[in-house]
């Protein structure tokens, strides 16, 4: 589902109007979604250079079979290109599993299935997991950057009943290293008779100095086997040699049990392949609608080196194909982090679209139920989306994709934070519809409503049937599992508990349109006026910005209180140096990377639920006209979301997002100086 406007901004609207340590076990309550035989691929990076590039990959196949009561077995295959010259070996191991009810949860790492800091973090849809190690931390005797996807698969299919399209992506570290690695899409169309139809690759490969490449063959095969599998052979692409072909030779496939994905590898090499069923109907923007869980495995050779991720992303699914994203992102020698951001993508009448404002281009397969997505200019990426399930439940309902940021909307996979507002969706969530007024102390309960994180109560905001905001309360800070439970209570009569994990913060910046994206709620602070296309942000002024999950204060305030004026309560991230706030103009004559000098972060004198961060703009490196993007980062996160006008004005209009391939890797680039504080099953990320 998409999650509409936040009714949380009710206050804010008219404040600019008037230019004035509770322990938790992992759910399990969703362990049924992985049940039975599965096929599995696994692509690790183990080692890195000093550009953070690899020099050690290990890559394993197999099948994995999952209780559906939290334990899997694996009786696979691995090679690694540091062991034995990379020959292959038998791996059986067993493991667990916990997946809640939303299909998030964690998988233990094959590679190391007793190690909790291993665990591959992501989530079950469509039948299919996928996810990776974000937790692996710099402490960790290994580098862990990896992408795990397991596919459930059925009775063998023949070359007779193998007759749908999929559109395919692949990620090939050729070699086992950045030096010749590649990523492509391709449809694969068979005939039921063993053949393919001709077949076109666009991609990117690192041994070759053009930006895009096209390639394309014919006479490409398939031959399923007794076991389930089908052998792929596909001729080198017209005009190519080997060493530069970007998808060719005998690769292993096979399909899920529905029929509406592929999983495929080379044995002995170190890629990943992943396809869904190709469109029956013209697509159309709309058909992105909706929360996709997200898993990536990606290399920026010389650049930014590798990183990997779980997490979702919301679409709009409006004309403009407005998104907004969050990845729990992992890189080498840094702890995970939680990294949020925009998106614009727009669907062709095949399911692709061009290159959106992160550098990614997607292909969504049919019914718009999963996406595969690779990067471009230099960034070497295969991201899996797979299409959230629409919950449904009878009383008081909280859906359990249904939590995001009131401010950023920031979704499901993300962190709460102390002191965060968030808004809650479902059904039956209350029997009236009301709001606190603004300037008043937010109560613990509201028209008969109560929410409670880790039974401790939340001060809350606004309620009605289908949604609520509420505070997250400060003492969860004491929390040492990061596991939240959020129940909701209606007249006496409590909903389903979903569960979050839980950070030092995450930073969240109400914007004018109260969607996460376009224009800041933000204030000149010399004159208290909203800052607009017509009145944009001047270098060297101060602004005031509000935000939401900057985490605890000092002094301390009662949970819903007012912030105070005398003294102010401030940020502790902001005392301890870990709090930034950097300026990006990604306009062609603009620099990223440009840190404002934070004059006061702290609680919105006043009011209830609300952060303020006054901050000074740089005095140089943007350029006028432009739209520049504002970018908090702390040592748990880095969102950059939210853009304010700057220098000269311009006629007003909507915020422009221009496309852009600078963006991700200039992102990626600080995301690789934070370092995370979040605890997960007790041990913690250093």
């Amino acid at each position: 589902m998409h999650f509409k406007q936040s009714k949380f901004l009710v206050p804010l609207a008219a404040l600019f109007g008037l230019a004035s340590g509770y322990g938790q076990t992992a759910d399990t309550s969703g362990n049924s979604l992985l049940h039975g035989s599965f096929r599995f691929r696994h692509v690790a990076v183990q080692n890195v250079d000093p550009s953070f590039d690899p020099t050690e990959i290990t890559a394993t196949f197999g099948t994995i079979a999952f209780d559906g009561a939290g334990h899997y077995t694996v009786t696979g295959t691995t090679i690694d290109n540091t062991v034995s010259s990379g020959a292959s070996k038998a791996l059986s191991v067993t493991g667990t599993y916990a997946i809640g009810s939303n299909g998030v949860g964690w998988v233990a790492n094959p590679l190391s299935p007793t190690n909790p800091v291993n665990y591959v973090y992501g989530a079950v849809s469509q039948g299919v997991f996928a996810g990776s190690s974000t937790e692996s931390g710099v402490n960790n005797a290994v580098v862990l950057i990896d992408i795990f996807i397991a596919l459930p698969v059925g009775s063998a299919p023949t070359n007779a009943s193998f007759t749908s399209s999929y559109q395919t992506g692949v990620l090939d570290f050729a070699g086992a290293s950045s030096a010749a690695i590649k990523n492509a899409l391709f449809e694969l169309s068979p005939d039921g008779k063993g053949n393919f139809g001709a077949i076109s690759f666009n991609g990117q490969a690192s041994n070759q100095t053009a930006n895009t490449l096209t390639q394309s063959t014919t006479g490409g095969t398939y031959n399923f086997n007794t076991d389930g599998s089908a052998t792929l052979t596909i001729p080198l692409p017209t005009g190519v040699i080997a060493a530069n072909a970007l998808f060719t030779g005998s690769k292993t496939i096979f399909e899920s049990a529905d029929g509406n994905f592929i999983l495929g590898w080379t044995a002995g090499g170190y890629d990943i392949f992943f396809g869904v069923k190709a469109l029956a109907i013209t697509g159309t923007t709309s058909l992105s609608q909706g929360l996709y869980f997200t898993a990536a495995l990606e290399d920026s050779p010389g650049a930014v080196g590798t990183d990997a991720y779980y997490g979702s992303t919301n679409n709009s699914g409006d004309s403009a194909g407005d998104g907004v994203v969050h990845e729990r992102l992992n890189q080498a020698t840094e702890s995970g982090l939680d990294f949020g951001t925009d998106d614009q993508i727009t669907l062709n009448a095949d399911g692709t679209t061009g290159i959106d404002l992160n550098g990614y281009q997607y292909i969504f397969g049919d019914g718009g139920l999963a996406f595969v997505s690779i990067g471009s200019f230099g960034n070497y990426s295969l991201q899996v989306g797979l299409h959230a399930a629409a919950f449904k439940g009878t009383s008081v309902y909280l859906n359990p994709i249904g939590v995001v940021n009131a401010a950023s909307y920031q979704p499901i996979t993300a962190s709460l934070a102390p002191g965060e507002v968030i808004s809650l969706f479902g059904t039956g969530l209350s029997s009236t519809t009301t709001s606190v007024e603004g300037g008043q102390v937010f109560p613990t309960t509201l028209g008969g409503v109560s929410v409670t994180i880790d039974n401790l109560p939340c001060p809350i905001y606004y309620v009605s049937p289908t949604q609520l905001s509420v505070i997250v309360p400060y003492a969860v800070a004491s929390n040492q599992t990061a596991l939240a439970n959020i129940q909701v209570t209606n007249n006496e009569v409590k909903s389903n508990v979903v569960q979050m994990y839980l950070s030092d913060s995450e930073p969240g910046a109400f914007s004018q349109t109260q969607n996460g994206i376009g224009f800041a709620a933000a204030l000149h602070a010399a004159t208290n006026t909203l800052i607009t296309a017509g009145d944009p942000a001047q270098a060297s002024e101060y602004i005031s910005l509000y935000l939401t999950g900057l985490g605890n204060v000092t002094p301390i305030i009662t949970d819903g209180a007012l912030g105070p004026s005398n003294p102010l309560s401030m940020v502790d991230l902001n005392g301890a140096g870990n709090l930034s706030v950097f300026f990006n103009d990604y306009g062609t004559n603009g620099t990223v990377g440009n840190q404002g000098i934070i004059q006061y972060a702290g609680l919105a004198p006043g009011l209830a639920g609300l952060y303020q961060i006054n901050v000074q703009v740089p005095s140089d490196g943007l350029s006028d006209g432009d739209d520049v993007y504002v970018e908090f980062v702390t040592d748990a996160a880095d969102v950059n979301q939210i853009q304010i006008p700057f220098g000269t004005a311009t006629p007003v209009g909507d915020s422009a997002r221009p496309a852009r391939v600078t963006r991700l890797l200039a992102m990626r680039s600080h995301a690789r100086k934070r370092v995370s504080g979040r605890v997960r099953n007790g041990v913690q990320a250093q």
